[in-house]
């Protein structure tokens, strides 16, 4: 008899031992039943899915938007480097014309 009981319990069954312990593992109460307990974990883990696309795609948006500012700075900085260099060339001839050296 205490076998037979045994067998019954939804505890002995390795695959609703495992859905607890996922639901466990994401903090959601789990309501003793089967059937409920997995629909609500394939749910949970459909949406969790969802979050993580949607942050990846978000994330690979930015890494676009970011790529042309990177680029802009580059042509800037190659910019101010030139104008530095033709500033101290006018300088030095500044230098020379009034008789500065």
């Amino acid at each position: 008899m205490i076998q037979a009981i045994g067998a019954v319990s939804p505890y002995s069954d390795p695959e609703y031992l495992r859905i607890l312990q996922e639901l466990m593992a994401l903090g959601i109460a789990p309501s003793g039943n089967k059937d409920s307990d997995k629909a609500k974990l394939k749910r949970i883990k459909a949406e969790l899915a969802q979050k993580i696309q949607t942050k990846q795609s978000e994330e690979q948006k930015q890494s676009i938007q970011v790529q042309p500012l990177e680029a802009i700075q580059d042509s800037q900085k190659a910019k101010m480097e030139n104008e530095r260099i033709g500033a101290m060339n006018l300088a030095e001839l500044n230098k020379l014309y009034f008789g500065l050296l």
